[in-house]
């Protein structure tokens, strides 16, 4: 048994933290916040619940897979709901929504576009190729031989995924579909992995597999839910856990991290040291220069998903405007993406998210629904207070013009959350809220490792490493890093 202590309580944190219990390893995990589940948070205020991040529940079987490793299901650690309709989308002076239905969505598909019906069909099935072949090849693997990516069914099929890489994604989807709102709703995924559709790679139309083949569902409790679960795992297989301890540095002697040196001051020693902090955080304000593998001039060549204003919003009376996820698209596609990835200005109108789980879920008190509101915002940014709530009156009068909804009339709760929030409550790089972008030199092989080269102990978990960002993505990391840490200590 080695004792391992684990800095960040997100999802990758608490993740690895049960795997590595089940294997009999004395386990703790310190987290800076009261709460654990880092960017996976749950807030309540004035009666209303809302999840502080993550929203959207992909990829089920990475869920199973994960449950399954520590002798459970999905089924019995989450009450899935699956939504219908999936979500709506509003795209200039229209709306319409996808069912999660593929015959009902490829109707709607051919009403906006001639033979596009056919086109979603193949679409779909492509990419639920691309999307199995992921999983099977690349998001479970470390990365660490090029022996495995020799097998024969990787090279008959490497001419298509090299296309699928070398292509960015946007001159995928319109090739194939004329319609701006068709190529819109393809292409919306990208944004929730931190980039923008004419730079990610095309390989990321596997996310329409999950959108329009596998369904999209919802835990009821919220996606907090998932973070209580994987607690309460914890604790049922010995895993301690310290909320609002932050840790100071990370000592170490003889190119091993001995220790954690928190906050005030005190010292928690360790075999094993596993970092779900942001990784730029971790490498250049915990360690000294020496050890860092990853030091700021690593960094200055990388780049940063968005950062973003989120809205949390308690409303009087019902919205059936909305549905429990309701996308809103600027008319001008291209120039959004570039105001926030190449202009580094604030958006203006902006593409948003709108998220109402009480249309599913007794988030809000009778009457009443609770409004979280996202809008990406450029990374590296600082927004003052005052600045930040004249935005958000801004994207409120947006979206009272393209739905009719007048949200700023009707709420009698409401907090916001920016830039300067995620980098004070998560470390976050750039003010990111995701961590680094899935461009196509930041994803599989290209992903910073999850083991330090410095330090032989130091390891690695979460949206910063691989496979990245994403609730399955870390629970994918958590695996990845148990395996890697399970390999050294044999």
């Amino acid at each position: 048994m080695v004792k391992v202590v684990i800095i960040g309580g997100g999802i990758g944190g608490l993740a690895t933290a049960n795997l590595l219990a089940q294997e009999g390893h004395e386990v703790h995990v310190y987290e800076k916040n009261t709460q654990l589940g880092g960017r996976a948070g749950q807030f309540k205020k004035d009666g209303f619940t809302f999840d502080t991040g993550p929203s959207w529940y992909l990829m089920p079987d990475v869920f199973e897979r994960y449950y399954s490793l520590l002798g459970t299901s999905t089924k019995k650690e989450l009450d899935l709901v699956r939504l219908s309709p999936a979500y709506k989308v509003y795209s200039g002076d229209t709306s319409l929504t996808i069912s999660g239905d593929l015959k009902k969505d490829a109707a709607t598909f051919e009403s906006l576009e001639r033979g596009a019906g056919n086109k979603l069909h193949s679409y779909v099935a492509q990419s639920l190729i691309t999307y199995r072949f992921a999983l099977k090849h690349f998001l479970y693997s470390n990365f660490d031989s090029a022996r495995p990516f020799t097998k024969g069914e990787i090279l008959r099929n490497g001419a298509r995924m090299s296309q699928l890489a070398l292509s960015p994604i946007h001159r995928y989807v319109a090739k194939q579909f004329k319609n701006t709102q068709l190529q819109q709703i393809l292409e919306y995924p990208t944004v929730f992995l931190g980039s923008s559709p004419y730079s990610a790679p095309a390989l990321y139309s596997l996310m329409s597999a999950l959108d329009f083949h596998d369904g999209v569902y919802y835990p009821k409790g919220t996606m907090y839910a998932v973070v209580e679960s994987l607690e309460k795992i914890g604790r049922g297989l010995g895993v301690s856990y310290h909320t609002g301890v932050a840790v100071r540095t990370i000592q170490t002697k003889s190119k091993k991290a001995t220790a954690l040196i928190l906050e005030d001051g005190s010292k928690v020693e360790a075999d094993i040291i596993i970092a779900n902090s942001d990784l730029h955080f971790t490498e250049t304000s915990l360690l000294a220069p020496k050890d860092q593998t990853y030091p700021e001039s690593y960094w200055r060549k990388k780049e940063a998903s968005p950062s973003a204003l989120l809205m949390y919003l308690g409303i009087e009376g019902s919205i059936p405007e909305f549905e429990h996820h309701t996308l809103l698209f600027t008319n001008n596609w291209k120039k959004n993406f570039d105001t926030i990835f190449h202009e580094k200005a604030i958006p203006k109108p902006a593409s948003l998210y709108i998220s109402k789980t009480s249309a599913t879920d007794t988030t809000a008190p009778k009457g009443k629904e609770n409004i979280f509101v996202l809008v990406p915002l450029p990374s590296g940014i600082t927004i003052p207070a005052e600045q930040l709530e004249d935005l958000a009156d801004t994207y409120l009068e947006q979206i009272k013009h393209t739905t009719g909804v007048d949200l700023k009339a009707r709420t009698i709760s409401r907090t916001l959350f920016g830039p300067n929030d995620f980098s004070a409550k998560y470390n976050a790089w750039q003010s990111s809220m995701l961590g680094p972008s899935h461009i196509l030199r930041q994803s599989a092989f290209f992903r910073t490792p999850n083991k330090s080269k410095k330090l032989h102990n130091l390891y690695y978990v979460g949206a910063s490493t691989v496979p990245g960002i994403g609730v399955p993505m870390c629970l994918i990391s958590a695996e990845l890093v148990s395996e890697r840490i399970r390999k050294d200590i044999a």
